[in-house]
Parts: C-alpha cells; sequence; structure tokens
C-alpha cells in the first residue's frame, strides 16, 4: 500500500461546474461590511441597528453607514460591519490592517471606502480573491476604473453621472449603500431593477451603450424618468471559465453558489471535520443532511425543484483506493462505497440553480380581443 509524504492541513475541497455543484446551508444571510476612515472610533464594529452606529464618527461617516442599512423594498440587511481606518491614503498600511480584522467575521457584501485609492482598490480586489480561494464567500462591491476586475466575486459600479437632491454623488460613495441592497435581496430575488429612489440623475446612455456595458462586466444604472434603479444586478466577471457557465455573471447566481459553499464549509468544518469515525454510515449521515438543505434550497428558489442530488462519490473514492495499492478489479460498486478511505470523505452533490425572472417578452393580439367582444 501506498504511503503518502505528506498529510498537509485537514482538506476542504469544494468546486462549482456549469451545473451547479456543491450545494446546502447558509443559516445566515445578508451581512454588509462598510469602510471608513475616522480618527475616532477605530475597529471593527458590529452593527445590528443604525441606532449602533458610534456617535463619535464624523457626520460624513455616519450618513455613509446610515445608507448601508436602507437596503431596498426587497430586504434588509441582517447585520452592517463597520470597519474604520486611520485618515490617510498615502499608503495602504492602514486598510490592509482593517482586512485582518475583517478574516475574524463572515461578510457577504464588502464595499470600498467612498474615498478609495488606486492602490487601495488593488489591495481589495487580492484581498477578496484569496478569501474567496478559501471558501469564504464576500463579495467586494467597488467603484470601476479603467479595466474590469473579471471576477464573480467583485461588483464594480460604473457611474459618473449620479445626482441626489444635494448634490453630486460618487460612485465610490455609493458603493456602501449598494453592499446594503445586495446583502438584504432575499435568496429567491435579485437586485436588477431594484429602485434607489434617492438619485434624482444617473450616467446618461442609449440603450446600446447600456447593453455594452452590462455585457462588459459593470454595473450601471438607469433612469426611467421617474426613479433610479440597478438596470441589471451583474458583477465584473467577462471571461467565462471553461467549466463554467455564462450565468456566473450574475449576482443572484454568485449568491446561491455562495450560501451553499458557505454552508459545505462551515457544516464540515464545525460539525464533522475531526467528530466522527470515518464509517460508510457516518459518511451517509452527512450526505442526508447536504440532500436536506439542497432540497431546503429548492423551496427558496435557488435551486430548481427535484433535480438535486448527493451521494458518496464513487469514482473519486475508486480513484484513491488504486492509488493507495488496493485491488479494486472483484469489488462491487457497494463494496467500494463502503471502503474505508482513511481519514478522506468523498462527496458528491449538485443541483441547477434558479434566475429571477428579468426578461420578459409579451404578446398581446388586439385583433383577437375585438373578435372575442
Amino acid at each position: 500500500m501506498a504511503t503518502p509524504t505528506s498529510i498537509g492541513l485537514p482538506k476542504l475541497q469544494i468546486a462549482f461546474e456549469a451545473a451547479a455543484q456543491a450545494t446546502a446551508n447558509r443559516a445566515k444571510k445578508g451581512y454588509a461590511a462598510v469602510i471608513v476612515r475616522d480618527a475616532e472610533a477605530q475597529g471593527l464594529h458590529k452593527l445590528s441597528s443604525a441606532t449602533l452606529i458610534p456617535a463619535a464618527l464624523g457626520a460624513a461617516n455616519q450618513a455613509l453607514v446610515q445608507q448601508a442599512f436602507l437596503g431596498s423594498d426587497r430586504g434588509e440587511p441582517s447585520l452592517v460591519y463597520l470597519l474604520v481606518i486611520a485618515p490617510g491614503t498615502s499608503d495602504t498600511t492602514a486598510l490592509e490592517a482593517g482586512l485582518k480584522l475583517l478574516e475574524a467575521v463572515s461578510v457577504d457584501y464588502l464595499a470600498a471606502p467612498a474615498d478609495v485609492t488606486d492602490d487601495e482598490l488593488e489591495v481589495l480586489n487580492e484581498w477578496t480573491q484569496a478569501q474567496r480561494a478559501l471558501y469564504r464567500t464576500v463579495k467586494l462591491v467597488r467603484p470601476y476604473k479603467t479595466a474590469g476586475s473579471d471576477d464573480m466575486g467583485i461588483i464594480e459600479l460604473d457611474e459618473t453621472g449620479l445626482k441626489d437632491a444635494s448634490g453630486s454623488v460618487t460612485a465610490s460613495a455609493l458603493c456602501g449603500r449598494l453592499a446594503g441592497i445586495f446583502a438584504g435581496i432575499p435568496m429567491g430575488m435579485s437586485a436588477t431593477y431594484v429602485s434607489l429612489p434617492e438619485l434624482t440623475a444617473v450616467t446618461a446612455r442609449t440603450s446600446a451603450e447600456q447593453t455594452t456595458d452590462i455585457d462588459a462586466g459593470k454595473l450601471i444604472l438607469l433612469h426611467d424618468g421617474q426613479k433610479a434603479k440597478i438596470a441589471r444586478a451583474v458583477n465584473s466577471l467577462t471571461t467565462i471559465p471553461t467549466n463554467g457557465s455564462g450565468d456566473w455573471r450574475k449576482v443572484k447566481i454568485v449568491e446561491g453558489m455562495d450560501l451553499i459553499t458557505y454552508f459545505l464549509r462551515t457544516t464540515i468544518e464545525d460539525s464533522y471535520l475531526g467528530q466522527y469515525p470515518n464509517t460508510y454510515d457516518n459518511k451517509q449521515l452527512l450526505v442526508a443532511y447536504i440532500l436536506e438543505y439542497l432540497q431546503y434550497l429548492e423551496t427558496a428558489g435557488v435551486l430548481n425543484p427535484g433535480e438535486s442530488f448527493c451521494e458518496i462519490d464513487y469514482d473519486r473514492q475508486l480513484n484513491w483506493l488504486k492509488s493507495q495499492g488496493v485491488e479494486v478489479a472483484d469489488l462491487t460498486r457497494q463494496e467500494v462505497l463502503e471502503y474505508q478511505t482513511g481519514s478522506w470523505v468523498f462527496i458528491r452533490c449538485g443541483g441547477r440553480l434558479v434566475d429571477a425572472q428579468e426578461d420578459f417578452e409579451v404578446l398581446f393580439n388586439a385583433a383577437t380581443l375585438r373578435a372575442a367582444a
């Protein structure tokens, strides 16, 4: 039997392919985080209500945090983390120290500072990507610059013509507002056409320009003559991975994937890893638990009803046995599934992620109505 050269850290391997694999719980949802610079109240604050915003903060910063709690008519964030870093933008030291504090909590949508610099945007992008590589499900909301991030975990607002009753509004200053909107959207809904009634003007674009910018991975707003609203809730992804899907450009689809990732990571790490003998029966308990949550996601509008599954991964388990020098030729399928696999648990699960209703084609036949009259 082969002897491994290194055991390393316990491995939690989660993969999503085009059909939307891996799925299960996220007992929490809706956490936004806002970063501001201030000489007072520095550090990380957990705010369950806008009334808990530190009074020592400057008035402008308090207003920025207040915006994150507004959400939309589709829901509000259940929690807002306020990260206060030292003033000054000459380097990224303060931001990097603050992001270390954020690593101790779970955040769904993180807003860049209202006065974020190009160097800080680079740090924020790298930090977000590193966190997501560890199956932490934070998404960054930031202003668009000269080139898109091309990442489904990064949402880029491209607006230069924003105004409210008090005057011009920068895209950076609106990021906290958007983080709160995205964090408050229920699982079965998207943020497309969510209104921002406080805005009186947005960047002027023709319909063709709107389509071009959305396809380029830009989050843009439109004004329908009555109110401003999100044109299409998309992230910055434009290069679809080989095993990926074009749907990964949608904020709702990525949120569904992240709900599943969150459950798998926290359930396995907190409730299973190191806590049970690695027997066939205990593997089946985990399979049943995951499947139960998949079915819950079907009822919540995240996964398509009746298509979810979860089972011990026969192929991976068979390959692992071969790699260990086990003679598998005479083993039945069930014997392979029940074979002892050291510390490894191989599970295969999946489902079909469901988008929200966003595109409509309605035929109105006036002649038919007249004939019936």
